[in-house]
Parts: structure tokens; C-alpha cells; sequence
């Protein structure tokens, strides 16, 4: 059984301070003092720009002053949203690959490299329909979907050659069966390269827990449907303003535990609901009803 890492989707939000952090933490220190409480990070900022190498190393410098912490990263849009809805895969594997040398290949010969999360896009399908209102239009137009399946082995081959964890977040329906599970085929190509699929607690997607990888990857997104499906231009965290009560937590636990069971490597779980500091403080919750202690070299590190 692989170990259950708990952690957050980013730390950097000043509406953490006092909630989260001590009133009067410098900006600066914010990810000194989240490592005292954590281990592992799920770094979102990747998704929208790739960082200078001088903040990667800063990033992988207080990662290395403590026991055993870890960067989970998280592929940019432009990889993820455009170039992997073009008709050839080339664009993909061109830009995966400078990824890798700007952003992946550093941390991993840091050792602080942990998973490398593939959120798909809301229109990467098999099919033309979509059952799920999402949030925007794409920024590339639509193909006709005949290279589903195809572009789903390519995605996966080259995730695959990548180094760190890789895990896929789907967003589309036309990936499930009538049983709402993951279809037979796209599991076995995910299975086929070790490609762990993420599982979602949110409105946008049922919880699925497939055995497709030795590594487990979880996301907690929320619960606020009602905000998930309206237009946000003006709120766009409106979202993930979601404070996970205590019986909605415990409701996850044995299914946590038996995703664990299942893998022989880490499985980590993130929460995605930022706003207010809701998500360290429910992370932090989650941990302590698995009955996990804090972890390894935290204590009085930040202070």
C-alpha cells in the first residue's frame, strides 16, 4: 500500500493570512510556512505562465530545507487547452518537451518533483456532445473528434517519457460509459502507460477511482454547484468557495484508503476550494481524521 499525501492547489493567496498564516507572514515566507504544515504542493501558477528558472529554484530550495516535501506541477494551458486539440500531435510533443527542459527536468534533478497533472480540456472528447455546461469557449476550433481515442494513446505515450507521476484530469462525458465509470477503452490506454486518471470530488465529474497507474492523484474541487455552472467573469473563484463540512470529509476517507490500497506508490490529494483559506483548513482536517500525524520535520521549522 503506497502512503496518502495531503496537500493544496497553490499556496500563494493573501486571503490565507489569518486563516492559514499568522497575521503579518511575509509574502515571501508564505511557502516556508506551508511546507511546515505540508509536504506536498500542487503548483496551478504552471497552468497559466511557466516561471523564471530563478523562481523554480527558489521553489526547490525551500522545498529541499525540509524532510521529504515535493511540487506537484500542473501543464500549461497552451499545452493542454490549443495544442492538444491541433489535428497533428507534433505541436504537443514539441511543447511537452520544452516543458520538460524549462520546468520538469529542474525539479526533478532537485528531487522535488513530484506528480505532473494533464487537465485536459472541456472539449478533449470522443464525441461532439457535451452533457456538462463548462466554463469557456476553446481557443482553437473544434476538430470533428474522430482522434479520440488516438490522441488519448498519443497524449499518454508521451506523458508517459515525461519525468514525475503523470495523471490526466478528464472533463468531457463522452470519456464515460452509461454506467457513468470510465469507458473500457480509454482505461486501458491509460493503463497501458502507467497514466494515473484523476479522480474529482466537485459538480463537474462523478468520483472515479481507476486502477490505471501505481500512483493515485485526487482533487477536491468543491461542492458549490450552483456557482460552478453560471456564468463567472466577474467572480472567477466563485466556484471553489466551498467550506468541506466535517460529514462531507468523512464521507471520503474509505474510499481515500482504497484507492491507497491499490497503489504502490504515493497518492495524492489535493484541495482545490482556496477562497478564505478554506482548503489548507480542510486538508487539514482530512489528514487528522486519517489519524495522520504531521509530517516529517515540521515541527518548529518555519518559526
Amino acid at each position: 500500500m503506497g502512503r496518502i499525501r495531503i496537500g493544496n492547489s497553490g499556496w500563494s493567496y493573501m486571503d490565507w493570512l489569518g486563516s492559514f498564516y499568522p497575521e503579518g507572514t511575509h509574502r515571501r515566507d508564505f511557502l516556508r510556512f506551508y511546507f511546515s504544515r505540508f509536504d506536498t504542493v500542487e503548483i496551478n501558477s504552471t497552468f497559466y505562465a511557466v516561471p523564471p528558472a530563478t523562481t523554480l529554484k527558489g521553489w526547490s530550495r525551500t522545498a529541499r530545507s525540509f524532510d521529504d516535501r515535493e511540487l506537484s506541477i500542473k501543464v500549461p494551458s497552451v499545452i493542454s487547452h490549443e495544442k492538444c486539440m491541433e489535428e497533428e500531435p507534433e505541436g504537443l510533443y514539441r511543447s511537452l518537451e520544452e516543458f520538460e527542459r524549462a520546468v520538469l527536468g529542474p525539479l526533478n534533478d532537485d528531487g522535488v518533483l513530484g506528480a505532473v497533472l494533464f487537465q485536459a480540456s472541456p472539449y478533449f472528447s470522443v464525441r461532439g456532445d457535451i452533457r456538462y455546461k463548462m466554463k469557456s469557449e476553446p481557443k482553437v476550433p473544434l476538430p470533428g473528434y474522430v482522434f479520440g481515442l488516438k490522441r488519448l494513446r498519443e497524449l499518454c505515450n508521451k506523458l508517459s517519457s515525461l519525468p514525475g507521476d503523470p495523471a490526466l484530469e478528464l472533463r468531457n462525458s463522452s470519456w464515460l460509459d452509461e454506467d457513468l465509470r470510465l469507458s473500457a477503452e480509454a482505461r486501458d490506454i491509460l493503463r497501458e502507460f502507467g497514466v494515473a486518471l484523476v479522480v474529482v470530488d466537485g459538480p463537474s465529474f462523478p468520483w472515479l477511482s481507476e486502477d490505471t497507474a501505481r500512483h493515485g492523484y485526487v482533487r477536491f474541487h468543491g461542492r458549490n454547484k450552483e456557482a460552478w455552472f453560471r456564468n463567472q467573469d466577474d467572480d472567477r473563484d466563485a466556484r471553489y468557495h466551498y467550506n468541506y463540512p466535517e460529514n462531507e470529509l468523512r464521507e471520503r476517507l474509505d474510499p481515500l484508503k482504497i484507492i491507497a490500497s491499490k497503489r504502490d506508490r504515493d497518492t495524492r490529494v489535493y484541495f482545490n476550494n482556496h477562497p478564505k483559506g478554506m482548503a489548507p483548513n480542510n486538508a487539514a482536517k482530512i489528514r487528522e481524521l486519517l489519524g495522520f500525524a504531521a509530517p516529517a520535520g515540521a515541527l518548529d521549522r518555519f518559526w
